[in-house]
């Protein structure tokens, strides 16, 4: 019969309260007769308290006697060896798990520190391990042992950074003197940031990005101070540059500042000097502001400018005087034929509209145009130190395809005053062509000779002499043949050269070739006889004007008297 108070099978009663016992076995018991009567399993040093309901019971009192056992009360839970002795501050492993037993002897839950360390326990006493969230809602990442991690930590390829205390970090932070964004749940960002309405660059490590950085194929500057992205004017290495309202380092573009406009380049450094903007050439000053109208001076060479900044080209009125601009803008000086008609320009660029007369007054001797074909060549420049040295100018008729090859020669010629001419590109049969491959001759030695010295030729000669209704209607140019034909390039010799040419008379055009040393040798002798009988040796547009002709387009001229 069970009575309130007295043992029944497998558990002992005391006032209702169930007491339970581990399997292991025990040995002493006492039987004592209580104040009731009832009959008692005393066990010495245990108290005995409520046992949850779902621990096993035990078959008789004898086996629940002898084993070491739990202790559950509304403070937890305790364990309590079968020689009565309770397990009090310090770990211990039960049945293979392992807890901490408070100083009563209780399973410790929660947070835990034993000898400095701090430890995490799950609501069953064991250590917890990896991300948990206390009450407090902080986060913290723990090893096996429970124990919260610190710094940094790799989870699931992220990164995570814990405080000291062991909380997992969000926002911005300073780390060994980098600073990291760490998303909302705390994984460490990479790519663009904002913090107080400015933008920031993580690279793929987390660093805050500072000074210059490519970002998908655009240039973009972060304060060295703070990792801030920049925009507007900044100075780097005494270089100005511009980042646009994303960012982006301006390429390519017009940017003003203070009133002033400025030409970004490839680079995004304001560029110097000449540029060309959508086929235009504009000229930046030596600081890249763009430069105001008027002259300016580059290389040697003067230029004039419009109000945009753009060079001007043709002809140009500044008062009453009147000026050229070739066409890469550059002044031109001395003889030029425009739209066949052959104009002078005195030194400083200023037309000279009487030039023709005083040339004729001054020529009352003879005159005569020296010509050369096929160059330049190796001999050109010393035909050309003959020339200066006597006062003589000659018309050079080169070929497009040699021109590139002797660009000193053809810059000395243009300083001398010489003539810049025209002797198509390859030496091609200009009768032979149809009306495009005329021009293509003629256009494409101009392009090379402008290429040089800013300007194309004045005139041409048809090779062989040879042309026809389609030469004379695409040349472009006045066609001067000759009247004296030297034959240097069949005799190859110095004198038989010399001889032709002296029997030369007033308005003669003497042809000769400057690829040959023996027609150099010969200008050696032929340059300094001439000018002892009286002759000047002129170019072919100077002598035209001293005749008072004019020079046509598609028109062929010999003699010029």
């Amino acid at each position: 019969m069970n009575v309130p108070g007295f043992m029944t099978a497998g558990h002992i009663k005391y006032k209702g309260v169930n007491v339970m016992k581990n399997k292991k076995k025990t040995a002493g018991i006492l039987l004592l007769t209580c104040i009731l009567g009832a009959v008692l399993i005393f066990v010495p040093k245990y108290i005995f308290t409520a046992v949850k309901t779902s621990m096993d019971t035990y078959s008789n009192k004898k086996e629940a006697l002898k084993e070491d056992h739990w202790i559950y009360n509304d403070s937890g839970r305790k364990f309590v060896y079968h020689d009565g002795v309770v397990i009090k501050s310090t770990w211990r492993e039960v049945d293979g798990t392992r807890y901490y037993f408070d100083d009563e002897g209780y399973v410790k839950t929660g947070w835990v520190t034993d000898k400095g360390k701090r430890y995490y326990l799950k609501e069953n006493g064991t250590p917890a391990s990896g991300w948990v969230q206390t009450e407090g809602e902080s986060w913290y990442f723990l090893d096996e042992n429970g124990v919260p991690k610190t710094g940094w930590v790799k989870n699931d390829e992220k990164w995570y950074y814990l405080k000291d205390d062991g909380t997992m970090s969000t926002g911005w932070i300073d780390v060994d003197g980098k600073s990291y964004y760490l998303q909302e749940d705390g994984s460490m960002a990479s790519g663009w940031a904002e913090r107080d309405g400015n933008r920031y660059y993580l690279d793929s490590s987390g660093t805050l990005s500072t000074g210059w950085k490519e970002i998908e194929d655009a240039w973009y500057y972060f304060r060295d101070e703070d990792g801030a992205m920049m925009i507007g004017w900044i100075t780097s290495d005494g270089t100005s540059f511009f980042l646009d309202s994303d960012g982006k380092m301006v390429t390519n573009a017009w940017e003003e500042k203070d009133g002033k406009k400025y030409y970004l380049g490839e680079d995004g450094k304001p560029q110097t000097g000449w540029v060309t903007v959508d086929d235009k050439r504009y000229y930046l000053n030596e600081d890249g502001t763009l430069a105001g109208k008027g002259w300016v001076k580059d290389n040697g060479k003067w230029y004039y400018l419009k109000s945009d900044g753009t060079a001007k080209t043709g002809w140009l009125q500044i008062g009453k005087d009147w000026y050229y601009l070739n066409k890469d803008g550059s002044m031109a000086t001395g003889w030029i034929t425009v739209d066949g008609k052959a104009y002078f320009l005195k030194d400083n660029g200023v037309w000279d509209s009487k030039a023709a007369a005083k040339t004729a007054a001054a020529g009352s001797g003879p005159m005569v145009a020296l010509t050369f074909d096929d160059g330049p060549g190796q001999y050109t420049e010393r035909i050309l130190d003959t020339l200066q040295a006597n006062g003589a100018k000659a018309t050079f008729f080169m070929l497009g395809k040699n021109v590139p090859n002797y660009p000193d020669a053809v810059k000395k010629m243009d300083r001398m005053g010489c003539e810049l001419a025209n002797h198509t590109y390859d030496h091609v049969s200009l009768s032979s062509l149809d009306a495009s491959g005329v021009q293509d001759e003629v256009n494409s030695t101009n392009s090379n000779i402008a290429d040089i010295v800013g300007h194309g030729a004045t005139l041409v000669r048809p090779p062989y002499g040879a042309y026809n209704s389609t030469t004379k209607a695409n040349v472009g140019l006045p066609m001067v043949l000759w009247s004296v034909d030297t034959l240097d390039w069949k005799t190859r010799d110095a004198q038989s050269t010399y001889d032709a040419v002296m029997a030369a008379q007033d308005g003669d055009v003497i042809l000769m070739h400057d690829i040959h040393g023996p027609t150099a040798d010969a200008v050696d002798m032929i340059v300094p006889a001439l000018k002892a009988k009286g002759f000047q040796m002129v170019t072919v547009s100077e002598l035209a004007a001293a005749k008072g002709i004019t020079l046509d387009g598609g028109i062929a001229y010999g003699a010029i008297r």
